[in-house]
């Protein structure tokens, strides 16, 4: 697979853009087409759970825009060999850049908080490739899709660090450090039970418990290609500061509150282009489920 992979990028470099991007179109539709029954069912309960909308036809398209937009993400990643020295800069724009810079000047290191809308691995590789000091906290897998797409990170200049201890993180952020943190998925029994789409659902809470142990802020950047400039737009959200009291629990509930306030405007705003083939709810479900209403289980 890692050297398909290659291969396969290397062909992709040698194409012009617009047959890139319709090979791309139809990996996607491929993607669609192989996702089992199963999980496009789940996608659509998410879709309606969330009341993103009501009529199942609607969610059905949103689910399938969400899976065919990854044909698009593959291709992107698949040329950063042909992008990484600055020709990235004609496919992505910056709103409120300067957010960034601030906490780049200030030296104390930040917190970029991320989801997995739009195409995230390019967010991070532009971000690094711009001089930002980027470290992403990943979660280790194994294989050859793993060892590409890490190469194909260094490629960008995008430092990675697997999830290990708090102690590495907060040592990253002393060191003036944006510790790159993906938090809309299901974080398993280490998740705080939080709103989420007015339903108490276990959320990661990393974000806040660092911001607040260290002090620094919390930046949310997402983002959003948009079809009538042909660009991707990296928007640099205000920062938020954890409210710092002696009661820690409810300092770090409030801020991840909050957090997921944010991320619930976000996936309204774009519903096709978050990741909804992921299971949200899977532990909050395993663990509360008789108490707390969750999404209908497709796979029992």
């Amino acid at each position: 697979m890692y050297r398909f992979m290659k291969l396969f990028s290397a062909f992709i470099c040698m194409l012009p853009h617009s047959i890139q991007y319709a090979i791309g179109a139809l990996l996607g539709e491929i993607a669609w087409l192989a996702v089992p029954p199963k999980r496009k069912r789940l996608a659509i309960g998410q879709i309606l759970f969330c009341k993103i909308t009501d009529d199942p036809v609607e969610a059905k398209r949103i689910a399938k825009a969400s899976t065919i937009r990854f044909g698009r993400m593959i291709i992107d990643v698949l040329r950063y060999p042909e992008i990484k020295d600055g020709d990235y800069r004609d496919m992505v724009t910056f709103i409120n850049r300067e957010i960034l810079d601030e906490a780049l000047a200030d030296g104390k290191g930040a917190i970029l908080a991320a989801v997995h809308s739009g195409n995230w691995e390019l967010l991070g590789g532009v971000l690094a490739s711009e001089g930002y000091p980027l470290i992403s906290v990943a979660m280790k897998q194994n294989g050859d899709a793993d060892k590409f797409i890490n190469e194909y990170r260094e490629i960008m200049h995008q430092h990675v660090m697997y999830k290990t201890s708090v102690r590495d993180m907060v040592k990253a952020l002393k060191n003036g450090a944006f510790l790159g943190l993906i938090m809309d998925q299901d974080p398993g029994e280490d998740g705080v039970l939080v709103p989420f789409f007015g339903y108490e659902t276990l959320t990661a809470d990393g974000p806040a418990v660092l911001g607040r142990m260290q002090e620094v802020p919390i930046i949310f950047v997402t983002m959003h290609y948009s079809p009538y400039s042909g660009k991707h737009e990296i928007e640099v959200h205000q920062p938020l500061y954890v409210e710092k009291t002696d009661d820690k629990k409810r300092d770090i509930a409030v801020t991840t509150i909050i957090l997921n306030e944010f991320i619930e405007d976000y996936i309204r705003r774009y519903p096709e282009d978050w990741f909804w083939l992921h299971n949200r709810w899977k532990w909050t479900r395993r663990y509360y489920g008789e108490k707390i209403e969750t999404p209908p289980d497709v796979f029992h």
